[in-house]
């Protein structure tokens, strides 16, 4: 099975870059708190083997939901489930998927299959200064830079309006006289790439299931995060270190997010580089 790790496989350098270009001064980002900062919260269920498998729910920044389901063997369960969301009084009101009511440590979650009442914990938070605030939302990606050394040839470069994983792998097929064809990435588009104050790194893809991850944080803001797949599908799926630096350059209120890549077909694995353009999307 080809595993194609544009976000995360075995990279040494993750380097996201927040900067916009306002004449000569190229300041960094610095963006007013996404709408929904206030409400935003992951909670961690503490019997999530008693209730129906579901392992946390969590409010983004940006208005988004993302419920992370165990995933039990041979069933056809969404490992995360996501949606927009509206809250009132503690009551949140998930798209597509029904309400979670608040009670002091104590969270009832109901849906058109009944209602689960459960205890929770609230994950830990980054620091509440400007670069967390300015990173924790919706992005949505407007340009995807990639470069591929194929066997010790020079590299094979593609730059693509928004981030279409299937119309990327087909140019460096094209370009790079290699066959990467042995699994089926058609709807692999990414719609939305969320980085949450709960450590979250979560990839929306328009026509497939989300993938979520935790990313760590060091006091001299380098990172490691984790991706999990869905449903057995070994896309995106790995680990990545990293720090943060400032590029300008860029247009208003753009970030830029550059790593080292893996594209790998059968036993063969390539090297190469992949930078993301990323504004706000929410």
């Amino acid at each position: 099975m080809k595993k194609v790790l544009l976000f995360c496989a075995a990279a040494v350098a993750l380097l996201l870059s927040a900067s916009c270009n306002k004449g000569a001064d190229n300041k960094e980002v610095v963006l007013p708190a996404a709408k929904y900062a206030a409400s935003a919260k992951k909670l961690i269920l503490k019997n999530s083997s008693s209730n129906p498998g579901i392992l946390s729910v969590e409010f983004t920044e940006s208005g988004r939901y993302i419920v992370h389901n165990l995933v039990p063997k041979a069933q056809a369960v969404q490992e995360f489930v996501r949606g927009t969301y509206t809250v009132k009084d503690n009551v949140y009101t998930l798209s597509n998927y029904g309400t979670v009511v608040l009670n002091g440590s104590q969270i009832t979650i109901t849906t058109s299959e009944g209602s689960v009442v459960d205890n929770f914990e609230e994950a830990p938070s980054l620091p509440d200064n400007d670069f967390y605030t300015t990173l924790a939302r919706a992005w949505k990606v407007d340009k995807t830079d990639i470069s591929v050394n194929f066997d010790g040839k020079s590299a094979v470069g593609v730059v693509k309006n928004g981030c279409d994983i299937p119309a990327i792998l087909k140019e460096l097929e094209q370009k790079g006289n290699v066959d990467l064809k042995d699994e089926n990435m058609a709807g692999y588009v990414v719609k939305e790439v969320n980085f949450t104050m709960a450590k979250t790194i979560e990839i929306a893809f328009t026509e497939k299931p989300s993938m979520a991850g935790t990313m760590n944080y060091t006091s001299d803001g380098k990172f490691t995060y984790e991706l999990s797949g869905t449903n057995g599908i070994e896309v995106f799926t790995g680990k990545a270190s990293g720090e943060f630096n400032v590029n300008p350059g860029l247009g208003v209120n753009q970030i830029l997010l550059t790593l080292d890549a893996e594209v790998s077909s059968n036993s063969k694995t390539y090297k190469g580089k992949v930078s993301f353009i990323l504004s706000p999307a929410a």
